[in-house]
């Protein structure tokens, strides 16, 4: 018996799909000016990370292709049905998310 894989790619039908998640933030970091301040100078200290933008999606390393797909939380793991509506949601107008 032949069991197919979870997820393939429906334009080059490749089954080694890598999901990506790609952020940008921004780092900011307190300027020290006085040397005598404390026992060891340290000219610049984290401060706080902003988190501007994010992008999840899968994408087939065959052909590049991406497909949009909200992960969430990566500690809970991925839906695999979510998973499998978004890279079949790819190819169609008017995505049916939820059935």
């Amino acid at each position: 018996m032949k069991i197919e894989p979870i997820t393939t790619c429906p334009i080059c039908k490749n089954n080694e799909l890598i999901a990506k998640h790609e952020a940008t933030y921004v780092y900011s970091y307190k300027l020290e000016n006085d040397p005598n301040s404390t026992e060891e100078f340290i000219p610049f200290l984290f401060d706080t990370r902003d988190h501007l933008t994010s992008n999840q999606y899968i994408e087939c390393p065959s052909c590049n292709t991406k497909f949009s797909c909200e992960f969430g939380d990566f500690n809970k793991g991925i839906n695999m049905t979510i998973l499998q509506k978004a890279i079949r949601t790819e190819l169609v107008e008017s995505p049916d998310f939820l059935g």
